[in-house]
């Protein structure tokens, strides 16, 4: 158990010390706007999250289909609208490319109904020709499902191109932008969860991976439509990802430059009422997986979430953050046992 123990952490470490050296040393300052987090006090959990969105108009694409798979894009405006005035010119302005949502759907194409897992990446990836060739059909092949890969904000297609790397403005000290991307992330995905109800594709689940993962918890909290949901290697607290990811630690010299620490980040979440959100679909849909030794996204920071819902299923893994990566065939098999067992697998087509 401990040689598991050190080789996850080691992994785990070295990812976090290349990341800083070739990723975060080109990143640009953040702007500081602490004073402008107020504001989002005045509004209830529910309605920085919970309004529901509008059905958007989908374009959709049919590519080059290899194997046993149809491959469309799918693209449509996001409707997301920033509740801070300034930043929302903002994001008009400075980061035109991610006003667009982006995603993949690989379906199987044999005639039979299957139900759609949209699938949420970790943060800095890129959503490129190994999701969509590799990851994205194993998980179609493995689960039995349809894939729909989404591009969360500030990635993949959805890159500005001032940004140094994918998802360099998702998290940063800027906690206004934060924010909004993890408030768009939601309402972007609620949207694309109503245009495949109104395409009546069949049941309607999440994945995610890491920020992905946050993302998926998050949703179980706000989106009643979702037949499952599967957050691996991820909670929902905020500001213990800020203390414990070793990541952060430029976001964490920038917020303290600024006069924040950790613990202001945690009561300014506490105070939105975050820290106490409970999934609104039913905890036997929800399969948690956590790596025993993450010190990325904590894992008794997963396991205290998990507690708090109510012990739902959970599938552990002996690794770290990265981890996943090499548990992946076992984490799939148990969640194709997972699936079968509620019943939302393929059916005939008419």
């Amino acid at each position: 158990m401990d040689l598991h123990r050190s080789v996850a952490h080691a992994i785990d470490n070295t990812a976090t010390g290349l990341a800083r050296v070739f990723m975060f040393s080109r990143s640009s300052a953040s702007a500081n706007t602490l004073a402008e987090l107020q504001q989002y006090e005045d509004w209830g959990v529910d309605e920085l999250f919970g309004d529901l969105p509008e059905v958007p108009r989908v374009q959709v694409r049919r590519r080059r289909s290899p194997g046993r798979f149809q491959w469309l894009d799918l693209g449509f405006p996001s409707a997301h609208q920033a509740l801070s005035a300034s930043f929302r010119q903002q994001s008009t302005d400075a980061y035109e490319a991610n006003n667009t949502v982006y995603a993949r759907w690989i379906r199987h194409d044999d005639g039979r109904r299957r139900p759609t897992m949209i699938f949420l990446h970790s943060w800095m990836q890129t959503m490129s020709v190994f999701e969509d060739v590799m990851l994205l059909p194993r998980f179609a092949r493995r689960l039995d499902v349809d894939v729909l890969g989404v591009h969360l904000p500030y990635h993949g297609r959805r890159k500005p191109k001032a940004a140094a790397f994918h998802g360099e403005y998702f998290w940063t000290a800027d906690l206004v932008r934060t924010f909004e991307a993890m408030r768009q992330s939601v309402h972007d995905v609620r949207a694309l969860v109503g245009w495949l109800a109104q395409e009546n594709v069949g049941p309607v689940g999440v994945m995610g991976v890491s920020l992905g993962g946050m993302v998926a918890l998050s949703l179980a909290c706000f989106e009643e439509r979702l037949a499952f949901c599967i957050p691996v290697a991820a909670h929902l607290d905020l500001a213990g990802v800020l203390n414990d990811a070793g990541l952060l630690r430029p976001m964490r010299t920038e917020l303290e430059r600024h006069g924040w620490r950790p613990e202001d980040v945690s009561a300014h979440t506490q105070s939105l009422g975050l820290d106490r959100v409970m999934p609104k679909i039913d905890r036997d849909r929800i399969l948690y997986v956590v790596g025993n030794y993450d010190r990325i996204l904590s894992a008794h920071r997963c396991e205290a979430l998990w507690q708090r819902w109510g012990q739902p299923p959970i599938h552990r893994f002996a690794g770290g953050h990265l981890g996943i990566l090499t548990h992946m065939g076992t984490t799939l098999g148990v969640a194709r046992s997972f699936l079968d067992g509620l019943g939302v697998g393929g059916e005939a087509a008419a």
